[in-house]
């Protein structure tokens, strides 16, 4: 917006404008309607408030003219402020006329119990007044008067900002002449009347409406200034302005809608304002903002209320406030990333939440039987069972039990064993195989296990004895530590059998610890050729 330093309202009127058109943007629900139609009670008031103000200040120009002599150039000065009070009226007018339209013949009038606008939602009956058929809606009308407007006020007064014959910048602009959307290739064709009055609710289009009858009354503010009308800052001063976003639920399955709301909260760190809740009095911090906190307690709907009372214009004004909220019992839910059931003496990761509580769920474990060591990712905790059997996994928020789990804890299922050659691959003992090198014992982990815990799936062969028989006799028997078997060095002949025994395999678990197993078939036998 155009020109000089702004004050605290016209800063907050500009910001609630932005923060308008992108909710605009937004299929908006039942629950913000209510924020735009409190946005627009805001607007109105504080608009109300600034053309008071422009009234005093004419009345105390009149006064310091008279006070001084009356000379020609007072009296010029109060003739161009008076004339400029009659334009204004007239714009501020002619927009009241279209919201009074808007009110009556699209939104349905006022609602009996709430009365605010029956219709709040309805969009087409906006678009058919603002918009029609072919451009010759009232939104077009509109921009041509606050075209006109802003034209008076560059023209007439141009001498007093130096000659800027372009010092107001033009309110009823298209998007072509708005940065935000003059290379978007979706918005920029839209003209005033389209861009802000198109799939436009009618309480945000009340807003909108509003809002250019606030920048009319800024306009007409910057120029009484300078026919040195005085002081016009006699708003409320809004030094607290926070943005702010409010979802339906925190807590959403896969394929349902996520909805949440934008909106902007100001207030006052001066305006001394009141509040309560459900009767008591609530302490109010230095930035004007109450905290209303309690335990919940019972289940299914409630609900609080709460008051906010400062004063407006000498006098005190009330905003009650009414909060729905549903109280359930804390469900666990636990997700095991190895799926069910959890193995003795392994790394079991499990995920749990509580989805009632929120962001508040700040989760501490513990569990019988083992070891419970929390993940990086909150909620997120790793089992080590040390027994057979059950394992409970016990789960607090902020020191309050909210769920166990109790979870069945097998054994590792054993490995088996193969021949394997130089290369790892597994030899063929069906047939009869040459005395060679190099032959090693292969401990294979249960296939289930591997898939589910690959890092607990680690195994090395310790102890080998490996018999050479001939005529059904044993000739010779050597043991290896390794797993490793170098026929080579036996002292065998071709047809004689090689019985190789399985005596120690260890597994290596993802704490680096080591666990004596057994193999499912621990021989392994085959003839030499």
């Amino acid at each position: 917006m155009a020109g000089g330093k702004q004050t605290p309202r016209q800063r907050l009127i500009n910001l609630m404008y932005l923060v308008l058109t992108a909710m605009l943007a937004l299929q908006v629900s039942s629950s913000i309607m209510d924020k735009f139609i409190f946005l627009n009670q805001s607007l109105e008031h504080s608009m109300e408030a600034a053309r008071d103000a422009s009234e005093a200040a004419l009345v105390a120009l009149k006064k310091k003219v008279d006070k001084e002599g009356n000379s020609p150039e007072g009296q010029q000065s109060i003739k161009r402020a008076e004339e400029l009070k009659r334009e204004t009226s007239k714009i501020i007018g002619e927009i009241e006329k279209i919201k009074k339209d808007l009110f009556t013949q699209v939104g349905g009038g006022p609602d009996p119990h709430t009365g605010a606008v029956k219709n709040a939602k309805e969009e087409t009956g906006v678009e058919t007044m603002m918009i029609g058929v072919n451009r010759n809606g009232k939104g077009y009308d509109l921009k041509r008067k606050l075209d006109a407007y802003v034209s008076y006020l560059n023209d007439k007064f141009k001498d007093l900002f130096d000659g800027n014959a372009k010092r107001f910048e033009m309110l009823a602009k298209g998007n072509a002449d708005i940065q935000m959307y003059k290379h978007d290739p979706l918005q920029r064709d839209k003209d005033f009347a389209q861009a802000n009055f198109g799939q436009t609710p009618v309480v945000a289009a009340l807003a909108i409406l509003t809002q250019r009858q606030s920048e009319v009354i800024r306009y007409e503010q910057e120029v009484l200034k300078k026919l040195g009308a005085g002081d016009l800052s006699r708003d409320v001063k809004f030094d607290q302005i926070i943005a702010m976003a409010s979802a339906d639920a925190n807590v959403v399955a896969a394929g349902q809608d996520y909805t949440a709301q934008l909106f902007i909260s100001a207030t006052s760190s001066q305006s001394g304002a009141r509040m309560t809740y459900n009767g008591n009095t609530i302490k109010v911090d230095s930035k004007g903002v109450g905290e209303v906190k309690f335990q919940a307690s019972g289940t299914g709907k409630q609900k609080w209320t709460g008051t906010i009372t400062f004063k407006s214009r000498g006098k005190d004004t009330t905003f009650k406030i009414e909060k729905e909220y549903e109280v359930v019992q804390p469900v666990m839910i636990v997700v095991s990333e190895s799926k069910f059931p959890l193995y003795r003496n392994c790394a079991n990761p499990l995920e749990t939440s509580v989805p009632a509580l929120g962001p508040a769920y700040k989760p501490a474990f513990s569990v019988n039987n083992g070891t419970a060591v929390p993940g990086a990712k909150l909620g997120t905790v790793t089992l080590y069972p040390t027994t057979l059997g059950d394992c409970k996994l016990s789960v607090s928020s902020s020191g309050k039990n909210v769920g166990d789990a109790v979870f069945r804890v097998n054994p590792v299922p054993p490995p088996s064993v193969f021949l394997g050659n130089s290369t790892g691959g597994e030899v063929n003992i069906k047939n009869p195989i040459p005395p060679v090198a190099g032959l090693r014992i292969v401990a294979k982990p249960d296939e289930t296990f591997l898939n589910t815990l690959p890092k607990e799936a680690q195994y090395r062969v310790t102890g080998v004895t490996c018999t050479v028989f001939r005529g059904g006799k044993s000739v010779n028997s050597v043991k290896s530590s390794d797993g490793g078997i170098n026929l080579a060095a036996l002292s065998t002949r071709p047809g004689d059998a090689v019985q190789l025994t399985i005596d120690n395999v260890q597994r290596i678990n993802s704490r680096g610890q080591i666990e004596e197993v057994k193999v499912s078939q621990p021989y392994i036998s085959f003839f030499l050729k």
